[in-house]
């Protein structure tokens, strides 16, 4: 028994890693150490599109509820087409009044803004709250964004 023991101690202190073999394992811990620091940044970058979509809705509700407490006769001349500065994010807020129908408005408030990594959010490409050139890319008079709240106020 102590003879097989020695025999395996040797052929334990003879192998080792080689070059090759370490060159591998850098290699595939350096790939698993990418994905992972891409998905980290994937996330932090989400988490600040989230923040700034809560930032853009609450700054949406209340223009909102600016719009609603104003009298409806001078709801239209007031706040149709006119832009709205949003404090802590770069962008831009839109109100627009629809007055086809009697006794009725339809209020549409709009949202675009910029990222960080100026990525913008919105059809407003250049965040300055006014349709330009290419911007209304589906022609129905209003910059779409992603946060965009409407509703309706009747004539009491």
């Amino acid at each position: 028994m102590n003879k097989k023991w020695r025999k395996k101690k040797k052929r334990f202190h003879k192998e080792g890693m080689t070059l090759p073999e370490l060159m591998i394992a850098t290699g595939i811990l350096a790939l698993c150490m990418t994905g992972i620091l891409i998905s980290y940044l994937r996330s932090m970058e989400l988490n600040e599109i989230s923040g700034n979509m809560s930032t853009a809705v609450k700054a949406a509700e209340s223009r909102l509820a600016l719009i609603r407490s104003t009298t409806f006769a001078t709801i239209k001349a007031t706040y149709d087409h006119v832009a709205f500065d949003i404090p802590g994010l770069d962008a831009k807020g839109v109100s627009y009044i629809d007055d086809s129908t009697p006794d009725l408005l339809k209020v549409d408030v709009c949202v675009s803004w910029r990222t960080t990594n100026g990525r913008v959010f919105g059809q407003d490409k250049n965040v300055n709250g006014q349709i330009d050139t290419g911007e209304d890319t589906d022609n129905n008079g209003m910059l779409d964004a992603p946060v965009q709240l409407v509703t309706y106020i009747y004539e009491k």
